[in-house]
């Protein structure tokens, strides 16, 4: 009878954990750039800036040591297809942030100014920072959630809290760059 053998890691989650980590990694550097530019007297702003650029470092950091340590071991024996609770946790959670930002940012974050003002940095990025963590979470569990072998129904709601996860990083950087630039208030 011979050992059991314990197939390397997927060629597949090797590079999705590495590349939404070093996407993160260069969110957070883009951030800080465009936080260079915001007004001196805009202390919320510079403090949401600060928190967000925080969240990105601390996925990032996770999922690029992760990644590198997930390629040095072997990986556990195939589970059957199924729904992993991280999936389902990373898309719930990237919902209730996308869900938290609109209703901290009102209108602002469809791009809508109200009673002519132009839109704000600080309502934009509002309830990304006061739902910070689990932002951060929803990358990292969507990340980790994912797997080869997991079944389509996992996959899709792992790519699918990343994907709302990446939405919202987008929208951000836009209004930091925006904001940075003097072109919003």
């Amino acid at each position: 009878m011979s050992a059991p053998t314990n197939p390397r890691t997927s060629e597949s989650v090797i590079p999705l954990t590495l590349g939404v980590g070093v996407a993160l990694l260069a969110a957070a550097i883009v951030n800080v750039v465009a936080t260079f530019g915001f007004p001196g007297n805009a202390p919320v702003e510079q403090l949401y800036s600060f928190g967000i650029t925080v969240d990105l470092l601390v996925a990032g950091i996770v999922l690029v040591v992760r990644a590198a340590v997930h390629r040095r071991r072997p990986r556990a024996a195939q589970r059957p297809a199924a729904v992993s609770a991280l999936s389902v946790a990373a898309l719930v959670l990237a919902v209730a942030v996308a869900i938290g930002a609109l209703l901290f940012g009102g209108l602002q974050n469809f791009g809508l100014a109200v009673d002519g003002e132009r839109l704000r940095y600080m309502y934009a990025s509002a309830g990304t920072f006061y739902l910070g963590a689990a932002w951060c979470l929803s990358f990292i569990f969507g990340v980790v959630g994912y797997r080869s072998g997991g079944g389509r129904a996992n996959t899709l709601l792992s790519l699918g809290a990343l994907a709302v996860s990446g939405l919202l990083l987008v929208f951000l950087l836009i209004a930091s760059i925006t904001y940075g630039l003097a072109l919003t208030d």
